[in-house]
């Protein structure tokens, strides 16, 4: 293959390209392609990110092999990936029929998937594991030690854009719903002629009587006027 960029060149155009991303879903796919760029066909690439209430889910992949392989780990609880994010370290396996850490996953991935190798990186920021990076290859024995060395320095500089662009989604999510509140108290305060305290709690009472979030609350009365039951 011709002018394949260097490894310096490669985190480089990370750092720049995952900058730009604008939300998390991007950045993440983003991590996924320049990996798989990198490394081939014969490597399924994926991203799987820690959710609400720790479930961890894909959120990124090359192919639908990457996929198979993560759901397989969801579904059994165990795998390279699960312990990269549990212990917070790189996880390999050279060969999947004779690794003996995980025999059902091992097993299904290498006879329903065409799994040969893995090797997770966890994407942590050093205070928050995010999730990991994983590498799956129809090959035993793919992965080197320069390639093990430069995985590390790349989820390492993945970690941090993904950490960004959810501190930066999550910021704007704060600012939105402090408006589309704000909006809702204007309309209570002007047609009920009460406080900005009172209306904030006439939403807020709404909120708990039917189960619903403030946020969705005040974006009803915003978009419809209509009052929200008390």
């Amino acid at each position: 293959m011709t002018d394949v960029p260097t490894f310096e060149q490669l985190v480089a155009t990370v750092a720049l390209q995952l900058s730009a991303e604008p939300d998390t879903r991007r950045t993440v796919q983003r991590v996924v392609d320049i990996a798989a760029d990198r490394l081939g066909s014969d490597v399924g690439v994926s991203v799987s990110l820690v959710g609400a209430r720790q479930q961890v889910q894909t959120a990124g992949s090359s192919d639908d092999r990457a996929v198979r392989a993560d759901r397989l780990q969801y579904l059994l609880a165990e795998g390279p990936c699960l312990d990269a994010i549990r212990h917070d370290e790189q996880v390999e396996i050279q060969d999947l029929q004779t690794e003996r850490r995980y025999p059902r996953w091992c097993r299904q991935a290498a006879d329903e998937v065409g799994v040969a190798s893995s090797l997770s990186f966890c994407l942590s920021t050093g205070q928050h594991v995010l999730g990991a990076l994983n590498l799956y290859s129809v090959r035993r024995e793919t992965f080197d030690d320069q390639l093990r060395a430069e995985g590390r320095l790349y989820a390492a500089q993945a970690a941090i854009a993904v950490h960004r662009a959810r501190t930066q989604e999550n910021l704007r999510a704060a600012v939105d719903t402090r408006t589309v509140i704000g909006q809702a108290e204007g309309i209570l305060m002007e047609r009920l002629k009460i406080t900005a305290e009172e209306a904030f709690q006439l939403l807020r009472n709404a909120s708990q009587h039917s189960n619903v979030q403030l946020r969705e609350v005040a974006e009803r009365l915003a978009e419809t006027g209509a009052m929200p039951p008390s």
